[in-house]
């Protein structure tokens, strides 16, 4: 009976085996998938290399993330190589780059991350420029932040949009000249690979049509190191007093030398080399020392960027005179006239360029004799006031301690402006004593000084005192 039980056990192991036998196999897999690299931004190229058991020339395609990305075949031994490009509208973040083979064999997948990029539109400039800046990969709808490489303050912010994109532009910082590396982070673990900007130096000026003398404003950026040295044209170096800054920067004031009218080259120079020019034009001019004063005031007038040599043409009150020019320059001087208060042109031509400038002239009141506590006047003394400067045909008043002084005939300013009066002190207290000259919407007002003690009687001539007179005295 066991004997019989044992037959029939192998009887069935037999007849299962024959079965799994005549069962057709199942290819094992032996696909491989390796990327390189295996990391990088939206839009970047990856390779993708495999083995496959799938038949010789079968389609295989690259999906990533589920989406077919591109294409390959099946070698003749079985190797599949190919590339594609990391789609642009993901965010950071890891995602599953896979093979699916339409010849017999199964999937293959490896991970690979994206991370975030940016995009210069430039890269090389100055200190100052704006440079528009494209990226993506960014976690979505959140604050993006540039950072100068080694820096963790950053200089610029934006926001990355709803598919992690940004488009922004940047202002460049101050920095010395160089290769800037520029990064920008969402707030993630890593931040974007760095992108140059190469600064170049750069200078500017206050004025680009600055007159001879005038002091003007240099500001340089993108500069290295040492002191700064400025020449004109061709001319020799000159040390401008001040220091490139840690951040390449520098500001200088320099006065424009003797240079006649037209185009000049300015260049500065740091203590590396490293240079930059700028272009100005020297426009005519003309200054006058003193710009106010009243008549009678003597004024210079100095004149700079005309034609080098020949002529220029002053007029001032009415009156031209001709000035002889010395290397585009002039200094000539005149004597302010009778005329009322107020602005006057003073034009200076050379028949091709015209300069002006103004001149302010003031009302001038003054009084003589004038004096103090120590040289004290008298009564009836004779005062004499002159005024310039006032407006015509007003009248003339003068008050002695508010009272008015009767002068005759009345005083009026004349067509220049101009008056005189004069009058004698009235009989009044010793001290100190008022005196206000009125014209128009003008007044003046002096102290005057009137002595206390009263002078010496006076001795007669003959005969001399003590003496009797040697002659009878006769009357008629």
């Amino acid at each position: 009976m066991k004997h019989k039980f044992l037959l029939r056990v192998l009887g069935v192991f037999s007849t299962l085996a024959l079965l799994i036998a005549a069962l057709p196999l199942a290819p094992v897999s032996a696909a491989t998938l390796t990327l390189s690299p295996t990391s990088g931004p939206a839009g970047s190229m990856v390779s993708v290399t495999g083995t496959s058991v799938a038949s010789s020339g079968s389609l295989v395609y690259i999906l990533f993330n589920g989406a077919n990305v591109a294409t390959a075949t099946v070698g003749g031994s079985g190797v599949v190589s190919g590339t594609f490009t990391v789609p642009t509208n993901l965010t950071r973040g890891t995602y599953t780059v896979s093979f699916l083979f339409t010849g017999g064999d199964s999937a293959a997948s490896q991970a690979f991350t994206i991370t975030p990029s940016i995009t210069l539109a430039s890269g090389t400039g100055y200190v100052g420029d704006s440079v528009a800046v494209t990226g993506s990969g960014f976690t979505p709808s959140t604050t993006v932040n540039f950072y100068l490489s080694g820096s963790t303050t950053p200089f610029a912010t934006t926001s990355s949009s709803s598919t992690g994109t940004i488009s922004t532009t940047i202002t460049i910082p101050a920095a010395k000249k160089g290769t800037l590396s520029i990064t920008a982070n969402d707030g993630g673990a890593t931040g974007t690979a760095p992108v140059n900007f190469i600064i170049n130096p750069k200078i500017t000026l206050s004025s680009s049509s600055p007159g001879v003398g005038d002091s003007i404003t240099i500001t340089g950026t993108g500069f290295y190191d040492g002191a700064v040295q400025i020449a004109i044209d061709s001319g020799a170096a000159v040390n401008a007093g001040v220091s490139v800054g840690s951040n390449g920067s520098f500001t200088a004031t320099y006065e424009i030398p003797a240079l006649t009218r037209g185009s000049h080259t300015l260049k500065v120079n740091d203590a590396w080399n490293n240079n930059a020019q700028v272009t100005f034009d020297i426009a005519q001019k003309i200054t006058l020392t003193p710009n106010t004063g009243n008549v009678g005031t003597s004024v210079t007038v100095r004149g700079s960027g005309f034609n080098t040599t020949g002529t220029i043409t002053l007029t001032y009150f009415g009156q031209s005179v001709t000035v002889t020019l010395s290397n585009g320059t002039f200094t000539t001087t005149f004597v302010i006239p009778g005329v009322q208060a107020g602005a006057y042109t003073i034009s200076a031509t050379d028949g091709s360029v015209t300069s002006t400038a103004t001149l302010t002239v003031t009302t001038n009141i003054t009084m003589s004799p004038t004096n103090n506590a120590s040289t004290p006047g008298n009564v009836g003394q004779e005062i004499t006031i002159n005024g310039s400067g006032l407006k015509a045909n007003d009248t003339v008043l003068v008050t002695f301690d508010s009272a008015q002084v009767t002068i005759t005939p009345s005083p009026i300013v004349d067509s220049n402006g101009d008056f005189s009066l004069k009058f004698n002190v009235p009989a009044t207290t010793a001290g100190p004593h008022t005196i206000t000259v009125i014209s128009g919407t003008t007044s003046k007002t002096f102290t005057f000084f009137v002595e206390g003690t009263a002078p010496a009687t006076p001795a007669p001539l003959t005969p001399e005192m003590g003496l009797k007179a040697k002659q009878p005295v006769v009357f008629d």
